[in-house]
């Protein structure tokens, strides 16, 4: 059968051409339409949750963290100090937040790799309730003794506790905290057994060890440690940390006085919640990786007994798993429960 082509109207013909046209306007502009009602990125001031109070090493490096944010992003970040639980409500606080990328934090190793396993709830997982953006710094720990006590050097207090067990005394900031822990997965690896004395806070254990009250003080901020060593007030022993620390270089680290591979010391980190997308998350771990790699940033810091430690969130997230590891099998072996 032959085809047969039907005659169409002119004005038929024109009334089509604008139809078409129109749908095909209308659907070139849908991806147009669609990005304008996102807005962008930021467009609003952003919160920094720091889980310490004011004026100590954490809330200084947030808030310059805060001020590079700002500069970059051309928005305002607001460092908002929620203080109490040693660290755990400013980061369960964040784990609650929205993941749009208008609340961060900087949050600890205290909350984020030991609370899990000496707290029987936290009200957060730090598994699945955060986003890992980069680790800010390391904090490498001391062995600090008092002017009184008779040894000089970290083979003279392995040696005075290996003669009199559980004679040799230190302090710590409390039961569950980096001091204790550091304290006592260096009493197992070393083969030592010491006597822990909590305080309820720095300052006073301080204090205590200066007196002489007791022998030992296992320090994570090096800031005051330095101070006072440069005042000949405290004899410090050896860097709990990887690796020798500029604030203190003559001091020689744990693993080189003859134990290789201890390695014990703090970390903060900054997070988003999770769910957090992944372009903002990309973008905030350039502004703060590049942060950290400013070389007159890293000599501020190092001075201040704190090691930059830029990475990738990948990175990131695989260095909180060894973490995990590390603290983890020394806190379930103290079975601390601390609720």
């Amino acid at each position: 059968m032959p085809h047969t082509t039907y005659p169409v109207a002119p004005c038929t013909l024109q009334r089509h051409r604008r139809q078409l046209l129109k749908g095909g306007l209308a659907a070139s502009m849908l991806p147009t339409l669609g990005f304008a009602q996102v807005p962008a990125w930021p467009s609003r001031p952003i919160t920094m949750i720091v889980p310490f109070p004011p004026g100590g090493v954490t809330d200084l490096v947030a808030r310059e963290l805060a001020k590079r944010l700002s500069e970059s992003l051309n928005q305002s970040v607001v460092v908002e100090n929620r203080a109490g639980a040693g660290g755990n409500i400013g980061t369960q606080a964040l784990a609650r937040a929205q993941p749009d990328g208008y609340t961060l934090g900087v949050l600890t190793v205290s909350a984020m790799s030991i609370a899990p396993y000496v707290h029987k709830s936290l009200g957060f997982s730090p598994a699945k309730d955060f986003t890992p953006i980069t680790n800010i710094v390391n904090t490498p720990g001391a062995i600090i003794a008092g002017n009184k006590v008779p040894f000089n050097s970290f083979h003279d207090l392995v040696k005075a506790a290996q003669a009199n067990p559980g004679k040799v005394s230190y302090a710590s900031v409390g039961m569950g905290s980096i001091p204790h822990l550091t304290a006592e997965m260096l009493s197992r690896d070393v083969g030592i057994r010491m006597n822990h004395v909590p305080y309820k806070g720095a300052a006073p254990a301080m204090q205590d060890v200066l007196a002489g009250i007791v022998d030992l003080s296992f320090e994570t901020a090096l800031t005051n440690v330095v101070t006072q060593s440069a005042a000949g007030k405290v004899k410090v022993l050896a860097i709990t940390g990887p690796q020798r620390v500029s604030a203190l270089p003559q001091v020689p680290t744990v693993a080189e006085s003859g134990y290789p591979g201890f390695s014990a010391q703090g970390w903060f980190g900054f997070f988003g919640p999770a769910g957090l997308p992944s372009q903002v998350t990309q973008r905030l771990n350039d502004i703060a990786t590049a942060m950290l790699r400013d070389p007159a940033l890293r000599e501020r810091f190092e001075k201040l007994g704190i090691q930059p430690d830029p990475g990738t969130p990948a990175q990131f997230a695989r260095f909180m798993q060894e973490q995990d590891r590390l603290w983890s099998s020394v806190a379930t072996g103290l079975n601390l429960q601390l609720d």
